[in-house]
């Protein structure tokens, strides 16, 4: 390889010199280089540094307001209740802390400051709040309603033209568009207004949804104290809690006589104790007495309470899905089904219901008010009676005072089943339903999304089928274990039928199931152990109401308090 120099041969100082030779040789030749180079493009700008941009301060006074009503819908289990209360940690959340935020968060609501509350503590001062049922850890509720102000659409009167608008105000108590004096605005006081269901859903939980609004409640409405009917539900299954077979299972109470097995409620027992409610009358052994309230009257009217099994079919939890809108293959009405097109399912509607096993029961219950935990107090004593534990009669016996004046020790009911089914109002209340939203829909705030804020991707229907359909999944998975479980096992199953025949002999394990405990069902997932059953009216007594209210008062070391005897007969909280 000639011209080329040959290393090998050099000695190791000569070969450092060489290197560093050229390195030198390089470091020139790149300094050249770059100068060529800046000469060519000219100097180099210095980058600007953007200012960050400057928060915009929501500013109220801009904005004007409106009193309206809203009704909405929640899955309790996940919550501590519906009602907030300050400088109290709890475990879960509460709907009203949701509810709060996402008000907030929308700049719906402007509260007057409170220098008692931390910073994002639920604060209502100044917006006119109030609730009408207030729901325990746990309960749900389809029908509640709270009354608020928020902030409104509608154009900002300016002060010369107040005298002339003092006579337009009265026409937002219709729903007729107004012309306002202060920029003659064409304003329609629905169509116009920010639609206030959908952006609360779309800051919600899926578990909370706001159904409506009413644009117009009454000046004086109050949607604790305007409320004139509370519908509640308590639903339970039958069985009620996993059968216990053989002869072990039955139970030998005085009622049953055994010939009922445990886990399997009797119905019509439970119908006839349950009509024993209606009418009015006093409930201090149905409920549990507030002594910080002094409540001094316990009477309240049930106008009306029945037990009846849940149609699974069209009228039922999801017997939409049977509606002609909503099958597998949509056909106009004037055209007769195609026999190939038609789902399986299609005619099931037919039937008014769709019996199967376990059947789903609902205990329902009407009435002006309700004391503290007086439905699941009402429904524990139900499931004694259904049980066989007790007999119908006792309804009666509790609800008379003279007979039984101080409340026995008994627990009361699950939280989880209830319900505030639905809250009613005599003035009458226009409610807007997401079906009459004027079009402006979700579409607004997810951009791409084809909603109007019912149907479509984040409407409240979409949002609830992720939730139903995450537990039905459970239920599918769990109740086919189950059914495995038990059918894996048939053999056991035939050898408890063979001694249960003729009830001639007992194996040892029914004999041990006669000696343990009672199963006692309150409305949970299982059933409890609670001793040797004692019946209710042969137990412990509490003391009576006016020894509880003057023991609080003692330790509080207060009078009796002044306070509006009405407005607490009408509290309750289930």
């Amino acid at each position: 390889m000639d011209g080329e120099t040959d290393y090998s041969q050099w000695s190791p100082g000569k070969l450092i010199k060489r290197v560093t030779s050229l390195e030198t040789q390089l470091r020139e030749q790149t300094i050249r280089y770059d100068q060529l180079l800046h000469k060519a493009r000219g100097p180099v700008p210095t980058p600007k540094l953007s200012r960050p941009k400057a928060i915009r301060q929501f500013d109220p006074s801009k904005y004007s307001t409106r009193f309206i009503a809203l009704k909405f819908a929640y899955l309790g289990q996940r919550y501590n209740g519906l009602e907030y209360h300050v400088n109290n940690t709890t475990p879960y959340p509460t709907i009203e802390e949701e509810l709060w935020k996402a008000l907030y968060k929308a700049k719906l609501i402007s509260p007057t400051p409170n220098p008692s509350l931390k910073e994002g503590e639920p604060n209502w001062e100044g917006c006119d709040y109030s609730k009408c049922g207030r729901t325990d850890k746990g309960v749900s509720a389809f029908g509640q309603v709270i009354s608020i102000r928020v902030r409104s659409n509608r154009p900002l009167v300016t002060t010369e033209c107040e005298g002339a608008l003092e006579e337009e105000e009265g026409d937002l108590e219709g729903d007729e568009p107004v012309q306002l004096a202060s920029t003659r605005t064409h304003f329609d006081p629905i169509k116009d207004e920010i639609p206030y269901p959908q952006i609360l859903n779309w800051l919600l939980p899926s578990e909370i949804r706001i159904l409506a609004w009413c644009p117009f409640p009454p000046k004086d409405f109050s949607a604790r104290f305007t409320c004139t009917e509370r519908c509640y539900k308590y639903f339970f299954t039958q069985p009620a809690f996993a059968p216990t077979i053989g002869t072990g299972g039955l139970l030998h109470t005085k009622e049953s006589q055994g010939r009922q097995r445990e886990g399997w409620l009797d119905i019509q027992a439970m119908r006839e104790a349950v009509r024993k409610f209606e009418g009015s009358h006093d409930f201090r052994n149905f409920c549990k007495v507030d002594p910080s309230k002094q409540i001094d009257t316990f009477v309240r009217l049930v106008s009306s309470a029945d037990i009846a099994e849940v149609n699974t079919g069209e009228g039922g939890p999801m017997g939409y899905l049977e509606l002609p809108d909503f099958r597998q293959y949509h056909q106009p009405q004037t055209e007769p089904i195609e026999p190939e097109l038609q789902s399986e399912d299609c005619d099931k509607a037919e039937s008014p219901l769709v019996h199967s096993i376990p059947k789903l029961y609902a205990f329902e219950v009407k009435g002006s008010g309700f004391l503290w935990h007086q439905v699941r107090h009402m429904v524990a004593i139900l499931f004694l009676i259904g049980q066989g534990l007790e007999n119908p009669s006792l309804v009666e016996d509790l609800l008379d005072i003279k007979k039984t004046p101080q409340k026995p020790v008994y627990d009361m009911a699950d939280a989880a089943p209830l319900v505030l089914e639905d809250c009613k109002f005599g003035s009458g209340l226009q409610w807007i339903t997401l079906d009459d939203s004027p079009g402006n829909g979700t579409s607004v705030f997810r951009r791409g999304d084809k909603s109007d804020g019912k149907h479509g991707t984040g409407g409240a229907v979409d949002e609830l089928w992720k939730v139903w359909h995450r537990h039905k999944l459970d239920e599918i998975l769990a109740s086919s274990l189950l059914d495995l479980t038990v059918r894996g096992h048939m053999s056991n199953v035939r050898c408890y039928n063979e001694v249960s025949k003729g009830n001639k002999d007992e194996g040892p394990q029914d004999k041990a199931r006669k000696s343990e405990s009672q199963k006692i069902f309150l409305g949970g997932d299982s059933s409890r152990y609670g001793g040797k059953y004692t019946s209710v009216l042969e137990r412990p007594r509490m003391e009576t109401v006016d020894a509880i209210n003057a023991k609080y008062l003692k330790r509080k070391g207060t009078g009796p308090p002044e306070r509006n005897r009405v407005k607490i007969m009408n509290s309750e909280e289930q």
